[in-house]
């Protein structure tokens, strides 16, 4: 046949429209095909045409012929002539890649928060996800599908004129993706990601990856995410997206310094990484001080507490937001009191026993 067979990822850049008769398919598959048709679905159609499939033929493209239900033949009409063969009607069924079923498989390997509207206005380009290996750090995720270099500069274009914060960028391989391109997605802070490269298929539809996440997006994460002993002030915490206050624990060591947790992450921090020092002098702020006594009331202040002071309102709203800005946890970090006349702390605060 006129197909050499490429690879999974690699027949995807070779296939028109991603639609073929199952013959096409494991022509280009090669030793994928076994796991590589989990990934097709017949789209209701019948092909007008079918690879040669005559020992040392033409290797066109014959006419489909159909005489009747079962007599369907397929006419060689270049100046080789080959000679006709008889398909059955399943041999004619178009099959196209099943976009929902991969960008749902790629959605998991790469560990992305799923979406429910993965469409998008460029064509071949589908929104699988987005990654986002730390609260407060969303990043979406496009896979493009081309057959063209141009067609792929211009998925590109789309994108960086749609997206005014870094993305990641899934394609089947490098091929399409000339260094102009590349360049332009870099100086974006975006990345680019070869899934030949980096992803390899299994059974049931599953893929995995080549070589750890970190490491396969380490350019990205460097261009977008902070190290986690960056600054002079406040630290970088590596809170989980997932995070919510409830999650959150926060026990004092001493008057300087605590030890926090946040499900996976923890460590121990100054009032200073936690960006509570008093930029004049370096001393804690009042804010520190409000953290301590939520510390010693075991995280309910209330005007029974001989540290209570209608100053504490304003204290609170900033400290509230220094936490949101320490953790980047969205909402307020304290609640009323079932009676209205306090505030408790929804995360879990502790003294230094």
């Amino acid at each position: 046949m006129r197909n050499r067979p490429t690879g999974f990822w690699q027949t995807l850049e070779t296939v028109p429209g991603a639609a073929a008769v199952d013959a096409e398919w494991k022509a280009r598959f090669g030793n994928d095909y076994g796991t590589a048709k989990a990934f097709l679905r017949p789209n209701g159609k019948l092909a007008s045409s079918h690879p040669c499939m005559v020992q040392r033929g033409c290797g066109c493209e014959h006419e489909v012929v159909v005489h009747g239900p079962e007599d369907i033949v397929a006419v060689c009409r270049c100046e080789r002539g080959c000679e006709t063969f008889v398909l059955q009607r399943s041999d004619i069924v178009v099959y196209e890649l099943d976009r929902p079923t991969l960008d749902t498989a790629l959605a998991k390997v790469f560990d992305l928060i799923a979406e429910t509207d993965a469409g998008t206005d460029l064509p071949g380009t589908t929104r699988i996800g987005v990654y986002s290996p730390y609260a407060g750090y969303r990043f979406p995720v496009y896979l493009t599908i081309q057959i063209e270099p141009d067609d792929f500069s211009e998925a590109v274009d789309g994108l960086l004129g749609r997206n005014s914060t870094p993305f990641i960028l899934l394609s089947p391989t490098r091929e399409l993706c000339s260094a102009k391109a590349e360049k332009r997605l870099t100086d974006k802070r975006s990345g680019f990601v070869s899934l030949s490269e980096s992803v390899a298929i299994g059974d049931k539809r599953q893929l995995r990856l080549l070589r750890p996440l970190d490491e396969v997006l380490a350019q990205f994460r460097s261009s977008n995410l902070p190290s986690p002993k960056e600054g002079d002030s406040m630290v970088f915490f590596p809170t989980p997206p997932d995070a919510t206050w409830r999650d959150v624990s926060i026990r004092f060591k001493d008057g300087h310094t605590v030890s926090v947790k946040a499900k996976t992450a923890g460590g121990v921090f100054n009032y200073t990484q936690m960006g509570m020092a008093n930029k004049k002098n370096g001393d804690p702020t009042v804010q520190w001080d409000l953290l301590k006594t939520f510390a010693e009331e075991r995280g309910v202040l209330d005007w029974t507490s001989n540290k209570a002071d209608r100053k504490n309102q304003k204290r609170r709203e900033l400290l509230a937001a220094n936490l949101r800005d320490f953790f980047r946890i969205e909402g307020d970090p304290f609640r009323l009191t079932d009676d209205g006349k306090g505030w408790q702390a929804l995360f879990l605060i502790s003294p230094d026993e």
